[in-house]
């Protein structure tokens, strides 16, 4: 039994000092620095073959990817074709000016049986159950105006079934999702040919360190509301302790006639041996210009006059864009893969992207 056993042990060790054999001779993996939780480690080599495949990817399909949650809501919100009697338009105008308007009234006007009875009124002084806090928008210099405005049943921070219902004097035309914890922030311009521009932010994803929130215009063309532009409006996360990229994207609208955005971006592949990530790998603003296509009836973003093409803006936002940023910024990983202080945290990237990527 003794000498049984003690072949069990020999065998265990020359299998164990094999296996480790086996992978001290597996390539130059230990190079890449500060790994936590990585998967399997790939060689140098064969991070460079993945960065050069990916760079070499054509970048539509990849937008198109990028661009399909966000479009799908922009493109697809409720169109309404609803005419308001005199008498319920009478009744919408004052409570707009109020502030408030009766539920039942509401459903009635608005045909609507998941209007909110229970949402948290801001407004302390309703009678909980029976009225609703309603915002009115108006897109006219005189601010009672009926003309072009927006009714939002329910607070858009407070009430998670909020709605922003799009009125052509007495018609309702549209019908949007309203709720955003950090505001809507809606705005409105006149364009170029004289129509009243529209937009608000919408929330896609909110959380701690990580949120992405989309800039939505919509155009008046008399009772018809035309979507004309989709833009990331903030892109963030915070968090690299994994090895993936801490990103960070916010527009502003700088100004309109023509409308033109601010963006302020910044990237780290972040070195985790470091409290503060390490250097950035970006870190950096630009203006895009945007001008009325008749023929599409969107506005156009004129990239190529900016620090950022269209499929770059797009890997910020939160749709799993790894790939998409590698391929839309190759030439600058390939420098930072050449600069010695900077190779092994570009190899630990890709080497968790590599892992990660379908």
């Amino acid at each position: 039994m003794i000498n049984r056993a003690k072949f069990i042990i020999v065998s265990l060790i020359v299998l164990i000092t094999a296996l480790i054999a086996c992978q001290n001779k597996s390539g130059n993996r230990s190079k890449v620095i500060g790994y936590k939780n990585p998967g399997i480690i790939y060689t140098e080599k064969q991070l460079e073959d993945f960065l050069d495949s990916v760079g070499n990817l054509s970048t539509q399909p990849l937008v198109s990817k990028s661009l399909f949650l966000a479009d799908s809501v922009f493109t697809h919100q409720t169109q309404i074709n609803k005419i308001l009697s005199a008498k319920s338009f009478n009744v919408l105008k004052t409570a707009a000016l109020k502030g408030s308007m009766n539920i039942a009234i509401a459903k009635e006007i608005f045909v609507d049986e998941k209007i909110d009875s229970i949402c948290k009124n801001i407004n302390t002084s309703l009678e909980h159950g029976k009225n609703i806090p309603i915002i009115f928008y108006s897109f006219d210099k005189e601010k009672t105006s009926f003309d072009e405005y927006v009714i939002c049943l329910g607070d858009p921070t407070h009430c998670s079934n909020a709605y922003l219902y799009f009125f052509k004097k007495n018609k309702i035309i549209s019908k949007h999702y309203g709720y955003n914890r950090y505001g809507i922030d809606l705005a409105y311009y006149q364009d170029i040919d004289g129509k009243t521009v529209v937009y608000y932010r919408q929330e896609f994803v909110s959380g701690s360190g990580n949120w992405w929130h989309q800039y939505f215009f919509y155009k008046f063309n008399g009772d018809i509301l035309l979507p004309v532009l989709n833009e990331l409006q903030n892109g963030n996360i915070a968090s690299g302790a994994i090895g993936n990229r801490v990103l960070w994207l916010e527009s502003f609208v700088q100004k309109t006639n023509p409308l033109t955005i601010k963006m302020v971006y910044n990237d780290q592949l972040p070195d985790t041996t470091k409290d503060d990530f390490g250097p950035m790998f970006i870190n950096d603003s630009t203006l895009v210009e945007y001008t009325w296509d008749k023929r599409s009836k969107k506005l156009i973003g004129q990239y190529k006059k900016s620090k950022l093409s269209q499929a770059q803006v797009l890997s910020y936002n939160l749709e799993d864009n790894d790939i998409l940023f590698i391929n839309t910024h190759y030439k600058k990983l390939m420098v930072s893969l050449a600069d010695k202080s900077k190779r092994n945290i570009t190899l630990k990237y890709l080497n968790f992207v590599k892992n990660h990527s379908k």
